[in-house]
């Protein structure tokens, strides 16, 4: 009897019930506090907040640069060689790149799901040296995923290599290692847009992309329509141990478009980068536009982890067919091998559906007993943009390219107090050997004299980099 009158309360109460009125609120969700434990240091739990609206949820990042550039004095130009890129915006730069600090990056957006299979993403960004407050898309897509396989469209970052698969959020320097940002670029890349099919289990994974032109960027240089190729497979040999191979591969379809007033419309494409920190923009390593019919990429990834240790290495080939009469097809190559060690013992997390390597989460983080995660890291980069460069003190072989080669040799310290909070203190040595490109066909490529030095002296440069990022995201 007590059952049945218990029963028939439960069934009147949900009846009587009244129907929620307004949408859920915006739901913050933090980690639990015990009051009994709590301390002055658990105010910094606000930094672990989750953001939510419905089936909404939002994320985004602060990401604030700065850096100071140790190099010889500037001197004239009559006397300093030294030069940036062909031009763009003043090459004469090169000889005194600018100490600063300004906002890398600051992004926010929202992503959610439509049933069991369907998924989207939208996320808004601000920044940048030349006008921080100019906001711009970076990903707007949706994507349908029935195990193994996912299809994805918009504008996003396609899988191009391991270096460019890796989160902006976990790489282990400021900036990507300047092979793999390059291959990167040729077919993908943030706010590229694509078609992209997946698919992916437990130990390998094949994406094969139809990537167009970059949403917000109309660069004469930029392609407009490629292919993009990656396969990968990890395995987890022995106790604590893991291996990753990958092949990858950009073929560009469609180079850019150029058709200066009065010319014949020309499809260039063109490599060039800043020294792996970009708070002076000025590149340093410049081919300049390469009249071309199709580009080719080819990569090759290897990664190994034990424990706390961590190692990591790409190597590319760049090949550029040209377009018309002009003698050889330059090719180009670069690599780089990067590791680190995480002195507190925390491991970096291997995340399956990018297959990369994502930031380690601290055991102990700051304000729960600890002082966070602290990871120190190397790396060694060269990008080769040479071809038939000729030698010092004469104009480049015929259809040569002296886009300069450049290495590196970095150390990182990255320390992670909470699990959304990132510093980093980069220094780099930075050697670039370049000899000046100007001769028949470009005696001037910098500028009238005496901007454009004499014909093949060497304008690059050797210098130290120091810098600093803070980052923050939810």
């Amino acid at each position: 009897m007590d059952i049945l009158v218990a029963t028939s309360a439960a069934l009147l109460a949900t009846t009587q019930a009244p129907p929620p009125a307004d949408p859920a609120p915006l739901e913050i969700a933090a980690p639990p506090v015990e009051p009994d434990a709590f301390r002055p240091l658990d105010i910094l739990s606000v930094l672990d907040l989750d953001f939510r609206l419905g089936a909404w949820t939002f994320h985004g990042y602060l990401q604030y640069d700065g850096a100071a550039y140790h190099q010889a004095a500037e001197g004239p130009p009559e006397t300093d060689f030294r030069r940036g890129g062909v031009h763009r915006g003043d090459p004469l730069r090169a000889r005194n790149l600018s100490d600063g600090s300004y906002l890398r990056r600051a992004r926010i957006g929202w992503e959610g799901t439509r049933g069991q299979h369907i998924a989207y993403r939208a996320m808004f960004e601000l920044g940048g040296e030349d006008d921080p407050t100019e906001s711009r898309i970076a990903e707007v897509w949706a994507s349908y995923n029935r195990a193994p396989y996912t299809i994805q469209a918009g504008a996003y970052a396609p899988p191009t290599n391991m270096e460019g698969a890796t989160s902006s959020d976990s790489t282990l320097f400021l900036e990507r290692a300047t092979a793999a940002d390059l291959a990167r670029s040729v077919g993908g890349g943030d706010g590229r847009i694509g078609v992209t099919v997946k698919r992916t289990n437990a130990t390998s994974m094949a994406a094969l992309s139809l990537t167009g032109p970059l949403l917000e960027d109309a660069e004469d240089y930029m392609p407009r329509a490629a292919i993009v190729g990656r396969y990968t497979r990890a395995m987890a040999w022995r106790k604590d141990y893991l291996l990753h191979f990958g092949v990858n591969g950009t073929y560009v379809l469609v180079p850019g478009h150029k058709a200066p007033e009065g010319q014949v419309k020309t499809f260039p494409i063109r490599f060039l980068n800043t020294p792996e920190i970009d708070v002076d923009d000025t590149p340093l390593i410049d081919t300049g536009d390469i009249d071309a019919r199709h580009t080719t990429v080819v990569g090759a990834e290897f990664a190994a982890q034990h424990k706390n240790l961590y190692l990591q290495a790409e190597g590319f080939w760049f090949g550029v067919q040209r377009h018309g009469a002009v003698s050889g097809d330059p090719n180009f190559t670069g690599f780089y091998v990067q590791g680190s060690w995480i002195l507190t013992g925390e491991r970096r997390r291997f995340d399956r559906s990018r297959r990369a390597f994502a930031f380690p989460k601290p055991d102990a983080p700051l304000g729960k007993g600890g002082l966070g995660a602290w990871e120190l890291g190397f790396r060694y980069s060269v990008m080769d943009l040479n071809y038939r460069a000729g030698v010092p003190g004469e104009v480049a072989d015929p259809g040569g390219v002296r886009g300069g080669r450049q290495e590196i040799l970095g150390a990182a310290l990255l320390w992670y107090p909470r699990p959304r909070v990132r510093l980093m203190l980069n220094y780099l040595h930075v050697r670039v050997d370049r000899l000046n490109p100007a001769g028949l066909a470009d005696p001037d490529p910098f500028g009238p004299p005496p901007s454009t030095p004499p014909i093949g002296v060497q304008i690059g440069q050797t210098l130290d980099i120091m810098a600093l990022r803070v980052r923050y995201s939810f």
